[in-house]
């Protein structure tokens, strides 16, 4: 009896391995059919900047990185994660237009630092994208503040031409460089002057001169590899670097304020053919016409109000909102530009140029969709069938009280610790061993 036990104890095991691994071998062969990763966000009021406009309440269901379903109410439809945004604000993540994160750790430590070119011909060539830190401290601490993309660009001390931007991920991967060779950061007015020898004439004369050149080599390309051509102002790296420029594969973001050397950019952009953008447009308003015109968008700071220079003695708050009336697509940046620690700002000078006159969702779509635009970058629009890059604001994302509960980045949730925030903690909960002086 206890062996006739014993082979049917050994026969049930038997089957039962059986059964389990034809199971397994079936979910492996299933498996490439599989449903894929998926989120749902429930109940916020979404801010989708696409053709749906602003949903009251709305869920949004992302699965793969992308978002497949805006509704009122998708019910109890089945998903790995779920948020729950009742009372919340969903907007699309926020993109910074320029920002050196990456590049610049502590500004005054210069061997942090690896956002400027110097001693070269032109600077074209400089590219700065192979010395970005994914795991810089500034990037958590931005994306903390609802920036999920950026434009990271060089700076110069010496030449006009400060390099190559480029676009990332604030995911904090070291794959997170979305976009190299971007675009050409260029200088004029009067910091470019400054960097021509004192003249803005000689900065429009350099330029000019470095594309004309650029234009030559691109002619008689093998006669100068081989030396029988005149010998050349501009190095063959910088005159390389242009190419892209002059065929319309690279945009210049070229920095203006003054009125009357936007113009001068504009002119000189249609005779290049270059694909512009202006960085800085503190008088934009004075010639926003022009610049809806020509079909260039500009990169401002909203903020910027004050004659700290001559050639912003016509900077306004209303800036934004005037060039936008015009029909020219408005980028705003973080005060100063950006910078690397105040890049996530940008949402708070898209508010005061609200409160001038820029219509709402135009504020929110400057930090956002107008970015991705300029730029040819993804995100910026929640919409079925684009990334997802998303926050979950407590309030108002333009409001600066309000503050990010969630954000995704290809539909990935994304860590809020920053080091400001394990700073916090570990002052006001301080463990055994940190002594007397962490301690109230």
């Amino acid at each position: 009896m206890n062996t006739t036990s014993n082979n049917q104890k050994n026969l049930n095991r038997f089957a039962s391995r059986t059964v389990r691994t034809a199971m397994t071998c079936l979910l492996f062969a299933l498996a490439p059919f599989a449903s894929a990763e998926s989120l749902l966000i429930k109940g916020g009021k979404v801010i989708s900047l696409s053709d749906a406009g602003t949903l009251e309440q709305a869920d949004i269901l992302i699965r793969d990185g992308r978002i497949e379903q805006v509704a009122a109410d998708l019910g109890s439809i089945p998903a790995d994660t779920v948020i729950d945004a009742a009372g919340k604000v969903v907007a699309p993540g926020f993109i910074a237009p320029h920002s050196e994160l990456g590049l610049t750790e502590i500004s005054a430590a210069a061997s942090t630092n690896d956002n400027a070119v110097a001693g070269q011909s032109v600077g074209a060539a400089f590219d700065p994208s192979v010395a970005f830190n994914p795991h810089s401290t500034l990037i958590p601490f931005n994306r903390a503040g609802g920036l999920t993309r950026a434009i990271v660009t060089p700076g110069s001390q010496e030449n006009i031409f400060a390099g190559q931007g480029f676009a990332i991920k604030l995911n904090g991967a070291f794959d997170s460089v979305a976009k190299a060779g971007l675009v050409q950061r260029i200088y004029l007015g009067e910091y470019g002057g400054s960097l021509a020898g004192g003249s803005r004439a000689n900065a429009f004369a350099q330029l000019r001169s470095a594309l004309d050149e650029a234009r030559e080599y691109a002619e008689n390309k093998a006669a100068i590899r081989r030396g029988e051509w005149r010998d050349l102002t501009h190095s063959v790296a910088d005159l390389e670097a242009l190419q892209p420029l002059l065929n319309g594969e690279q945009m210049a973001m070229i920095g203006a304020n003054r009125a009357s050397d936007i113009l001068q950019v504009l002119a000189l952009a249609k005779a290049f053919n270059l694909k512009l953008v202006i960085e800085g447009a503190a008088e934009g308003w004075m010639v926003s016409d022009q610049l809806a015109a020509a079909g260039v968008p500009v990169v401002i700071d909203a903020m910027s109000n004050s004659p700290d220079a001559f050639e912003r003695l016509g900077a306004r708050m209303e800036n934004a909102a005037l060039l936008n009336k015009a029909g020219v697509t408005v980028a705003i940046s973080g005060p100063g530009y950006g910078g690397s620690h105040n890049s996530y700002l940008s949402r708070q000078a898209a508010g005061n140029a609200v409160a001038f006159g820029l219509p709402y969702e135009e504020g929110v779509r400057a930090v956002s969709a107008n970015v991705a635009k300029i730029f040819g970058l993804k995100g910026g629009v929640i919409a079925p069938g684009e990334v997802a890059d998303l926050v979950v604001w407590s309030g108002d994302p333009l409001e600066v009280t309000s503050y990010a509960e969630a954000v995704l980045i290809d539909g990935k949730p994304q860590s809020l610790v920053t080091r400001s925030t394990r700073l916090r903690d570990r002052y006001l909960k301080p463990q055994p061993g940190y002594g007397h002086a962490y301690k109230n």
